[in-house]
């Protein structure tokens, strides 16, 4: 199937009307397949997502009942389930909505308990019928979309016809606003005619445990939720690490791929194979000395944030808002992403300059909470003053 699919990309115009026809017989007979192989996996998922429903559904119906506004986000999408929780209070987790009736449901529980205005974190598979449903039964509440993303993504066939409807929704009137984590996605859509709010992602995690940090003559650096994406650059990460000397590579989770890398390269390695919640990842990291995310394209990383938050200095690539301007950009951003010799030199420095850098953190983050906020209650508040829309 897959090689059909390429097949017809490489000789069909995409977006065309043959291209349509194709890709729409191309997934019908896709899911038929997958349907087939995978019966009892399927229904198995589908009970789960139905029992998300009705979780969704119950917490806005017992907490969220004439509220300004909801949030929803999908929990397995860890970075923009946290960003949700650290910049919105009254937020529903919900993952893919199937079928008619879940879809009307969840609709259903939005327009029942008389909420003004939804706010859909990012878009995921039945929301933008969730999102139609929504406006079919009021039109009078509004709704917003937060696209977490880049033009970069959309190179995936996913994220650009995620994109492509959102878009189109809004032209129709259905969507009122966006928001955008990232100062250029904002200022571009501003330009293209979309309305645009920037928002900037924020943490708190003052209940997650502090833990003292064990004594050892190895310097442990960290690369997380890397895996297998192109734009995460965990190879080079790597390869700047086997240059620091006496270093411990903490990797989670660890592809087959970097396994084997670090066994040629003779890296000494501490690692998990699958993703671990994000608690336990964040008591992990406090073990040590520097942690690095010089991915190659990002809009508002979450971890290199938790990361200072556990007293963890983090490099980063030059891709995001964070620091800009500050002296701690200096210490942690990078400017040469694919230069394991250059990361090195920085770890080295990042560690030589610790209790620097993280005092110039802790200042640099009261007055980006104060910002955060601010940009949030503007986002809000956009449509609706005193209880009613303008």
């Amino acid at each position: 199937m897959q090689k059909l699919k390429n097949f017809v990309k490489r000789f069909i115009k995409k977006d065309g009307f043959i291209y349509k026809v194709v890709r729409k017989v191309y997934h019908i007979l896709s899911s038929i397949k997958y349907r087939i192989v995978n019966g009892k996996n399927v229904r198995k998922q589908n009970k789960h997502y139905s029992e998300q429903v009705e979780l969704a559904t119950q917490k806005i119906n017992n907490e969220y009942k004439d509220k300004d506004y909801i949030v929803f986000y999908n929990p397995t999408w860890l970075g923009v389930a946290n960003s949700t929780k650290g910049l919105f209070k009254n937020i529903v987790p919900l993952e893919q909505v199937f079928g008619k009736k879940k879809i009307k449901k969840v609709a259903e529980a939005v327009v029942n308990n008389n909420i003004k205005s939804v706010i859909f974190s990012q878009i995921v598979d039945g929301w933008v019928d969730v999102l139609k449903k929504i406006k079919e039964l009021n039109s009078n509440i509004i709704v917003k979309v937060i696209w977490h993303g880049n033009c970069y993504e959309f190179f995936s066939d996913y994220t650009w016809n995620l994109n492509k409807d959102v878009m189109n929704l809004y032209k129709q009137g259905k969507i009122d606003s966006f928001a955008f984590v990232r100062s250029t996605m904002y200022e571009f859509y501003k330009k293209a005619g979309f309305k645009s709010f920037y928002l900037q992602n924020n943490v708190h995690l003052d209940n997650i445990k502090r833990i003292e940090k064990e004594k050892s003559k190895k310097i442990k650096v960290g690369i997380y939720n890397a895996d297998t994406r192109e734009l995460k650059n965990i190879y080079t990460a790597l390869s700047s690490m086997k240059l620091v000397s006496n270093c411990v590579a903490d990797v989670v989770p660890i592809n087959e791929g970097a396994k084997k890398f670090t066994e040629i390269l003779g890296l000494e390695t501490s690692y998990v194979e699958d993703y671990i919640p994000t608690e336990e990842l964040l008591k992990r990291i406090q073990q040590n000395e520097v942690n690095i995310y010089p991915t190659f394209t990002e809009n508002a990383p979450m971890f290199p944030l938790e990361s200072f938050e556990m007293g963890v200095p983090c490099l980063l690539g030059n891709n995001n808002d964070y620091f800009v301007g500050t002296k701690l950009s200096e210490f942690v951003i990078l400017t040469k992403e694919d230069d394991p010799k250059y990361i090195k030199e920085k770890i080295i420095n990042c560690i030589e300059h610790k209790d620097e850098i993280m005092k110039l953190y802790r200042e640099w983050k009261k007055d980006f909470d104060i910002k955060c906020e601010k940009l949030v209650d503007e986002f809000i508040k956009y449509k609706i003053v005193g209880g009613c829309n303008k």
